[in-house]
């Protein structure tokens, strides 16, 4: 059977060192096949869209070696669509394909259904990104090559792609990661050197605030000279009433959970890339109104959708905490004291 792929991969937990590993495709060649596993140019799209999109991804998966890196054949097929830069045909050999329904993965996209191959086989000729297959050839540590790789305005997803089969790290030591981990690993990868470059930045001498919002989720990011630090407070509601979890940079956060740790580091990603874009060092706190009945799958991509969204917007500047705490106020719902009932946001403001 021939299969098309955005390109896409799947990672998945097995039983140490086996992994579940393969491709995201379509049985179609779709004409946006391409922004199928390409997030960030999801928007304007509603989530009917978007449902639609990830139901036609299959995930064509065998069992591979994590460690050894084998089968060596099917490897190689996996690090090739992780290079690629567009579409790809494949062969792969199933028996049938069950109805397309779209299944939850926590800390990743939804896509179709598991379905297991007995091998893959590349039809047509990838285009593959240079300056990133010249990375995976150097033997420097991961950390270094995600960072390269960022410099070079490459997408979380590429890198994490490459950092799930074995492409990124010491020649030495690398392996198969669930792909999962290696979005945490690159995202922790890239915050840690993010705060060592920001630390020799200036300090903002001003307070301001951005919104942004994605599949009407309402996020709200405030800041003012300090940090640099994100602090992530979300903000659940259900049918059930509301809930609300924080992350706090660079402290404990014992009123936290998985989905609030997950989202909070997609925040932390997108808000110190605007920094170091900006070369300026703030302290910035974070509030997220989340739809827990309605957008629970896609959770990660509304946090990242929302803060690009929110850091791409024009500031509103103010000169005094006081004036920018007003502000703040007018904007959040329900008022900041719900919010902060777990923090001492005027003790954040001072140090």
């Amino acid at each position: 059977m021939t299969v098309f792929t955005p390109p896409g991969l799947v990672v998945e937990s097995a039983k140490y060192p086996t992994l579940l590993a393969g491709v995201l495709a379509s049985t179609a060649a779709h004409e946006h096949l391409a922004v199928y596993d390409h997030c960030d140019s999801w928007g304007g799209l509603d989530r009917e869209a978007i449902a639609a999109m990830r139901r036609n991804l299959y995930r064509f998966v065998l069992p591979v070696n994590a460690r050894d890196l084998e089968p060596e054949s099917i490897i190689r097929v996996l690090q090739t669509v992780a290079l690629s830069v567009t579409p790809m045909a494949l062969r792969v050999e199933v028996s049938a394909l069950p109805p397309r329904t779209l299944e939850p993965s926590f800390g990743l996209l939804p896509a179709g259904p598991l379905i297991h191959t007995r091998s893959f086989e590349l039809l047509s000729e990838p285009e593959i990104s240079r300056v990133a297959s010249r990375l995976s050839e150097r033997d420097i540590p991961a950390s270094e090559a995600v960072w390269q790789l960022f410099e070079y305005d490459y997408s979380l997803d590429q890198v994490a792609r490459m950092f799930a089969v074995g492409l990124l790290g010491r020649l030495s030591s690398r392996r198969l990661v669930p792909l999962r981990g290696a979005y945490r690993a690159v995202i922790d990868a890239f915050t840690t050197r993010a705060i060592s470059e920001l630390n020799e930045a200036p300090t903002t001498d001003s307070f301001s605030i951005q919104t942004g919002s994605a599949l009407g989720e309402r996020l709200v990011m405030f800041s003012w000279p300090g940090g640099p630090k994100v602090d992530y407070l979300r903000m659940e509601f259900s049918s059930q009433g509301r809930s609300t979890a924080q992350s706090m940079d660079s402290t404990s956060s014992p009123n936290s959970d998985p989905k609030t740790t997950l989202c909070a580091a997609y925040a932390r990603f997108g808000a110190y890339r605007a920094l170091l874009r900006e070369k300026v060092r703030r302290h910035v706190v974070i509030f997220h109104s989340a739809n827990a009945a309605e957008n629970s799958m896609l959770s990660p991509w509304i946090t990242r959708a929302a803060v690009a969204d929110a850091t791409n917007s024009e500031p509103m500047v103010m000169d005094s905490a006081g004036e920018a705490l007003e502000a703040l106020k007018g904007l959040l719902t329900p008022p900041l004291e719900c919010w902060t009932s777990q923090m001492d946001l005027q003790s954040r403001l001072r140090g």
